[in-house]
């Protein structure tokens, strides 16, 4: 498929779909004789998983090692659990950390309340 047709189908814009392949993200497939690339189907699989890895918080640095092993049947799965690991911490920090502003939001909301 073309350039244009797989930004589309991963729903990104084609400056997107350049950006990444200047980044070595994306394979690169080489230009056909009409100087067109022909993208397969994997680069379309390959869009998803970083959408879906950007989706729960993990930068294009932390992505770009990961997607080498879209195409292993079995994938390092070591290196793809210490950074979700990882991940999963950061969460649970920021999940802490919310939960810590609600409370002096909430102490906030009843002072605030006493007054009226």
């Amino acid at each position: 498929m073309k350039a244009n047709e797989l930004a589309k189908k991963a729903e990104i814009s084609k400056d997107t779909l350049r950006y990444y392949e200047k980044i070595g993200l994306l394979t690169i497939p080489p230009r056909k004789t009409n100087g067109y690339r022909d993208y397969p189907e994997s680069c379309l699989d390959e869009l998803k998983f970083i959408k879906m890895a950007q989706s729960v918080g993990f930068t294009l640095k932390e992505i770009k090692p990961a997607i080498p092993f879209l195409a292993n049947s079995k994938p390092n799965c070591l290196l793809l659990q210490d950074a979700i690991s990882t991940q999963i911490e950061r969460i649970d920090e920021k999940i802490s950390e919310l939960e810590q502003s609600k409370i002096t939001l909430n102490r906030w909301l009843s002072k605030l309340q006493e007054l009226l």
